[in-house]
């Protein structure tokens, strides 16, 4: 048995476990709603690879699931029952979603690892070809940077893409620091 100090540690951690994961949920059905809006205009896109640890996070989703179950069965607090089914559901529903989402070029911007950047919002990009091709864009807001995997295949028509985005004025880059690209 837990002693008190003990138990309200754990309590308080199932409770800013289910904040958390509430929130990474709706920031992750806003993005895939904001993708399923921008899908049909894709310039060029492709799926995201497929994570090794998939099966992983679905079998967290499952024991969370199941320990939520178990939690609420026993008659504990609603925050630990409500902390643990709502990590279920990120891992169980959130994580495979997101495999939907396709990585590309879109109308409004580039679609990589993070989200969405706006054409307007891009403040530099350079490609990193080690060990496959990795578009890396930073943005003017000075948020994290964001990156977008190239498949060999779409290599060329992302670059053309790029270019033809550039003499449009769609995407002005920031000059190099230096006169350096």
């Amino acid at each position: 048995m837990l002693s008190p100090l003990q138990a309200r540690i754990v309590g308080l951690g199932l409770l800013a476990l289910g904040v958390y994961f509430t929130v990474q949920l709706l920031r992750g059905l806003v993005g895939y709603l904001r993708f399923r809006r921008v899908r049909p205009t894709a310039l060029v896109s492709w799926p995201v690879p497929r994570p090794a640890q998939l099966p992983w996070l679905v079998a967290l989703g499952a024991l969370g699931a199941v320990l939520a179950l178990v939690n609420g069965w026993m008659g504990r607090p609603a925050h630990h029952v409500y902390g643990l089914a709502v990590m279920a559901a990120y891992f169980l529903f959130m994580v495979p979603l997101a495999t939907r989402i396709r990585l590309g070029l879109y109308p409004e911007g580039i679609w990589g690892d993070a989200g969405l950047v706006r054409w307007a919002d891009v403040a530099r990009i350079a490609f990193v070809e080690r060990p496959g091709i990795v578009l890396v864009v930073l943005p003017r807001t000075g948020g994290r940077s964001l990156r977008l995997p190239v498949p060999p295949g779409e290599y060329g028509a992302v670059r053309k893409l790029l270019e033809e985005k550039a003499r449009a004025g769609a995407l002005q880059l920031d000059p190099g620091i230096l006169g350096l690209v």
